[in-house]
Order: C-alpha cells, then structure tokens, then sequence
C-alpha cells in the first residue's frame, strides 16, 4: 500500500512540471559560486547533485567551525545547537544531527558522518570534530539515503554521508583576513595566504585559526587554534602530487545536561549550570575537555589515459586528550564522582582509486584499508572524589581498564554510470569486510593514579566475565542502483535502491556500569554473551524523485521508503533492572521531502525545505536476554521530529545582503516509549552584510548576524544513551547571539 502511494505521488507532483521551462544541463543543476572564497553546499539525490548555496552558509555557520550548521536548511537534515559557535555542540561525546530521522553516530559509533576528500578522516569520542576550517573547503556535498558505493566509506553510513573538499591553493598570490566579535566574549581570527604558483609548478597555502568564547551561562569558555597547510606540484602532465596537515588543539567547557524533569521548566535549564566552588562535584572546571589532534594525507593522481585516473591516498589522524566530568554513579539523584576519560587513539588508512571509462560506461573502482583504535569504545576510565576542605581532587580508584586494541576494515567498490537515450543508470556494489576490537578487561585493585600504559605495564589479572577476547568480523555486500529518465533539458525523474550500514559498540560501558545486574542474573550474563549478539545494523532504502529546473528556479521532491534491520535503541528491561542497548529492532521510515530556490528578479532569491521524515519501531522489542517484551511497536524514534520546514529570502540592495531565515522543528520524544514529550520549536535569524571593493583589496565584507533574533527559549540537544546517567538527558538551546565580521579578501 506504502509503494502505491508512492508511485501515485510521485506521478502526481511530476506531471505538471513536464511543461517547465528549459535549463541547460539536467545531469548537473548545481553551479558553483562566483567567488573563489565561497564555499559550495550541495546535496545528492539520485546521484545529481541539486542544491548551491554560496556565502549564505556563513549565516547559519558564522564561527566557520561547525560543518553541521553550514548544510542546517537542507531537506531531512535536523542539526540542534546548545553552543551558537558550533564549538562545544556536543552531546554524549558526539553531535546531535540526524538524516531523515537517522542519527548516524548514536550508539558509541566511533565515527562521524563527515568525510574529507572521500577519507573517513574524523572520529568520536575525541576532539576530532572541529579541526577543520570551513574556509579552507570548496564543497560539501551531502549523501542520504541512496548513494553510490565509491561515497560514504568508513566505519558507517546508515542515513547518509557529507564529504567536504579542500580548497586547493590559487594560482595566484592572495589573502583571506577575518575577524570576528560576538556575544559573550566570542573571537575570532582567521588568515589564509595562498603562495600562487611557483617555480617547478608548485603551489601551497597556509591558514590560521584562533576562536574563544565565554559560556552564555555560567563559569567556563570554549578555546579552539588550528593550523593547516597545503602543497601541490605537478609533474609533466600527468602526474600530481598534493600534500594536506592540520594541527589542531581545544578546550572546552561543556554545558550542564538535565533531566525531563529539569528541562520541562525552562527557566530554570537557562540559568542554571555547573557551580562556581571547587569544593563542590558540580563544579564547572570539573567538567572540561581538551584534546591535541593533527591530520596528515597525500593524493598521488596519476593520469594513466585519456579517460583513465589513478589516485592513491594515504592518510593518518591523531588524537590526544581527556574528557573530566561530573558523574552520578550507584542511581544518585546529584553528582558523587569526577570521572576522568583519557583518550589516545589515532586511525591510519589508505584508499587507491581507479577511474576509467569502458564503451561509454564510467567506472570508478578502488580498495579502502582503514584501521581506527579504541576508543570507542572507552579503554580507560578513572574515579576521582572531590576533598570538601581543600577543593582538590583525590584519586578513587580505576573504574573500567582494558586492551588497546583496533577496529579493522577492508572496503572493495565499483561504481558505474552508463546512459543511453533518455535513460541513465547508475550501480555499484561495495564489499565491506569489518572486524570489531577485541575487549580484554583488566582487574584494578591496586593500581594507582598512573597513565593506561603504566597501569597495563603492572600486569593486572584479567577478569573473563567482563570480556571478549575473540575479535568479531562482519562481510557483508552493499549494492545500489539509480535509475535516471531525461523527459527533457530541464526535466527528469529517477528511482534508486541501496543498502547502508553501521555496527554498534556502546554495550561495553553499560555493562562495566551495571555489571551487578548482569552478572547476578540467573543464569549469569556475561559481556562475551552480550558481544557476541552485536550484528550489523543494515538499512535498505527506497527512493523516487523529481529534478526539476527552469531559468529562474528549481524544485527537487522526493519520496522515500526505508527498513532497518536490526536496529538499535536504549530501553530499560524490567525484568534485569538495568537500561542497555538492544540491537533486535526492526524500524521503518517513509517521507517526503522537497527544496525549491525561486529567483524572481535578480536582487532577490528565495530558498525552502520541506520534510515529512517518519522513522519508527515496526515491532515491540523482545529483550536481549530476560525475553522480556517491550511495547515499542509504531513509536516514532527517540529525538526524530517528523516535520521540519526551513526557508531564506536573500535581498540586495547596491551593496547589501539582506538575509532572514526561518526554521521549524516538530514535536520530538526523548524516550521510545513517549513518555518524554519535547515541543515544537521556531527560530529565526537574521543577517546583513555590506561588500564593496576598497583600500586595494578585491573585497570587503562586513557582516553583522543576528542568532535566535527573538529569544526563543527551547529544547535542543538530546541525548538518549548517555553514559553518565544511563538515561536521557537534555540540553537547551542557545539564546539571542550577535556577532560581527569583517573580512579583507586580496
């Protein structure tokens, strides 16, 4: 009935757009920006690429750190926001975005949905989030639902996928100079100097980053400096080499989390935060993070034909630091511990690509070696109590010690694009060989407050229940399939299927945490038992769209339809008194989403998202090992809003930009049972920038951004599997922000 549906709907939108007007280049609808400094946002449907936005993703990014926020007025794309900077957006060690309903990185994912140059080149936990400039990328290109197999490599793709595309160093010399001030103390200071092209064909960049800003409620700040460079040199004409690092080192001062409870009253999440007395738990320097990352990668491109590329990209990221955090531990309703999170850990790869063309079919073929290290999950955790005399803390004792160990993939894919007459399609076939870490758990009585290797180098007993020594590989095959039907220039239509995935890791600390439980079941529950039900979590997706484009606008609608097997989610067994995640569930979604951007004249340009995005449990949950059932079945997901309508109007006047935006989030829940029940939310933006060519520079922008222009006090962050308290937490948005920018380009 759903698939009927569908297709009705579909031909219904489709057939009065046949008479559209004509545009050039129905496989390509996205341009790129005028502006060598813009930065170019752009989706994936059906494997064209169908949305630009240029200097408008400043206005919902005005700090350049925060990829999520940039691609944030993108249909099904739902991003909240505790931190208006995009510096400390963190919750449960992770961002807070979602595709279609799907949040990628949930369940202890030891991954992020961004990819760099096609590299799953960032990680969670870690600091690995915010290394990047935005200004020193050209593209960003996002991937839901059906993509093809040579996107989306890494450890995860369910949902979808962003690449992001460095800016290449100019031919010629120029500089980037901007300088930002805003609320509560926010600064920042970012240069760019291209050398153009040089002696022996070489060409490099160099870019520096300084951004700090107070908390806009209570006691602490977020601090972020990054460095990154970039050399290319061409050798002949056929053969490239290029060469990217980024130094990278934060510290940040999280927001405090509520309860439901808490966050119902709302003026009371707004004012209060973590407390101002070290000799208290709650105290805000208690909970920080800091984290030391760099980032190195080379592309060898080797042009073996007329048609035919080979690139060749190794690369390596490494991430060093701790998160400190106040804790409440054995079911205390207020703070009891100071936990401390040491993280070292660093993943290393490389990816060889082939690209050809064979009988007027392109092909893009390659091999992807990735290895990540632990964590996640955690291999070290320390207790701490806080001395209510002195303010200082004392170590408690070790309260989770285990192996380094190292998430293993291999990846093989062949994409293929072949079209004849009025029909393109696209199809490939990625094979994904994953190998989970083993876990070996160490007793800690005894050992003191050393570094994880010192305390491994003690040679503590091993404690058998509470590991799984046996790694855990999963093989599986990925397939996709697009079919494209040209009805004219500005007109077509396509249908697609593929299938994505993503495993889940997070059991370990919930179990080291509630070990009592499991271990005094009857019959005993050990965490090898639990590890070894880990299964890959598969979703299969439908899709079926319109791109339409005349002189002056564009409409992209499209309906789609997709299951998830084995699909994870955090509940509470009643009958083991304990909250774990179960992966047992079977989910659906289905929706509709369509943007439109209309040019009327040329001094105004109008963009809006719409998007119907249910994501639900098809069945109750029968628990993992107590058989008890669990009454889930038809619930939409926990924190997946079913509606979100966004919408911008772009003004100019001589040489002003006029922008406001809108954005709409429906209800959400913070449990599977929707007992915890989050309101509907709009906000609203507003920009204005003034840009002239002057003082010798090629331009001058200056900016002004209003952020949440009228206050709106709101839920926006929502955990649903937080290892601090094993339930939901929640955080609120930010309030009225305002920043200004200058920027100097030459």
């Amino acid at each position: 009935m759903k698939k009927v549906f569908l297709l009705v709907f579909l031909f219904a939108v489709s057939e009065p757009l046949m008479a559209a007007g004509a545009a050039p280049d129905p496989e390509l609808v996205a341009i790129k920006g005028g502006s060598s400094e813009e930065i170019v946002v752009q989706g994936r449907k059906g494997d064209v690429l169908q949305r630009v936005t240029g200097k408008e993703s400043e206005v919902l990014n005005p700090s350049q750190m925060s990829v999520f926020k940039a691609i944030n007025l993108m249909p099904s794309l739902s991003q909240e926001s505790v931190d208006p900077w995009g510096l400390a957006d963190i919750v449960n060690y992770h961002e807070a975005f979602r595709f279609r309903g799907v949040e990628a990185t949930a369940g202890g994912v030891p991954a992020t949905t961004v990819n760099v140059e096609g590299l799953p080149l960032t990680g969670r936990p870690g600091g690995g989030a915010t290394i990047y400039d935005l200004e020193n990328f050209s593209n960003i290109t996002i991937s839901t639902g059906v993509m093809p197999a040579c996107a989306g490599l890494g450890l995860a793709d369910v949902g979808g996928k962003i690449n992001m595309e460095i800016r290449r160093p100019e031919d010629n010399f120029g500089f980037l100079l901007k300088q930002s001030i805003g609320s509560d103390s926010f600064r920042r200071t970012y240069l760019r100097v291209d050398t153009g092209l040089l002696p022996g064909d070489v060409k490099g960049f160099v870019s520096f980053s300084d951004a700090s800003a107070d908390k806009w409620k209570g006691e602490g700040d977020s601090k972020r400096t990054n460095i990154m460079a970039g050399v290319t040199k061409q050798f002949g004409e056929n053969v490239k080499l290029e060469t990217f690092v980024t130094c990278s080192k934060g510290t940040i001062h999280p927001y405090k989390s509520f309860s439901y409870s808490e966050i119902s009253d709302l003026d009371y999440a707004y004012t209060n935060e973590f407390g101002t007395d070290p000799k208290e738990y709650d105290y805000y320097d208690y909970n920080r993070n800091e984290f030391e990352d760099w980032m190195v990668m080379a592309n060898l491109e080797i042009r073996t034909g007329e048609r035919s590329t080979l690139s060749i990209k190794p690369y390596y990221w490494s991430d060093k630091g701790y998160y400190l955090e106040s804790v409440k531990l054995n079911n205390s309703s207020s703070y009891n511990k100071i936990r401390r999170w040491d993280i070292d850990h660093d993943l290393k790869g490389i990816l060889a690509e082939y690209k050809t063309s064979v009988v007027g079919t392109d092909l893009d073929m390659g091999y992807l070696y990735h290895s990540q290290t632990r964590p996640g999950p955690p291999s070290s955790w320390k207790n701490y109590n806080v001395n209510s005399s002195t303010g200082q803390l004392a170590f408690d004792k070790w309260s989770l010690l285990s192996n380094n160990s190292s998430h293993e993939l291999h990846t093989l894919f062949i994409e293929g694009k072949h079209r004849f007459g009025d029909f393109r399609i696209d199809g490939g076939l990625k094979y994904v060989n994953y190998t989970l870490p083993s876990i070996i758990t160490y007793h800690t009585a005894g050992i003191g407050d050393v570094s994880h290797d010192d305390a491994i180098a003690t040679n503590p007993a091993i404690l058998a229940d509470y590991s799984a020594p046996e790694t855990k590989t999963f093989s599986q095959v990925f397939p996709d399939v697009t079919v494209t039907r040209f009805i004219n220039d500005n007109l077509s239509l396509f249908a697609a299927y593929g299938e994505n995935y993503v495993t889940h890791v997070d059991i370990y600390p919930y179990f080291i945490q509630q070990s009592s439980y499991f271990l005094g079941h009857s019959p005993e529950i050990t965490f090898q038992q639990l590890w070894d039900r880990k299964v890959m979590e598969i979703s299969k997706n439908f899709e079926l769209g319109v791109h339409a484009k005349g002189s002056n606008w564009s409409l992209v609608p499209t309906i789609y339809y997709t299951r998830h097997n084995n699909k994870q989610a955090v509940l509470f067994d009643e009958a083991l008194n304990a909250y774990y995640p179960m992966n047992n569930a079977e989910a659906e979604g289905y929706g509709f989403e369509v943007e439109g951007e209309y040019k009327p004249v040329e001094n105004l340009r109008l963009y809006g998202s719409f998007s119907w995005n249910k994501f639900y449990f098809s069945q109750d949950i029968l628990s993992d090992q107590t058989n008890s059932s669990i009454p889930v079945k038809g619930s939409q997901v926990p924190d997946a809003p079913e509606f979100l309508a966004k919408g911008m109007v772009s003004v100019k006047a001589g040489e002003f930009t006029i922008t406001p935006i809108a954005r709409y989030t429906s209800v959400r829940y913070g449990d599977v049972l929707h007992k915890e029940k989050i309101d509907a939310t709009t906000l609203f933006d507003l920009d204005l920038t003034w840009s002239s060519s002057m003082f010798g520079f090629k331009k001058v922008d200056c900016s002004l951004s209003f952020l949440n222009i009228f206050d709106k006090k709101y839920v926006s962050l929502i955990s649903t599997s937080d290892y601090k308290t094993l339930k939901t937490s929640y955080l609120p948005g930010a309030p009225f922000t305002l920043m200004a920018t200058v920027s100097f380009h030459y």
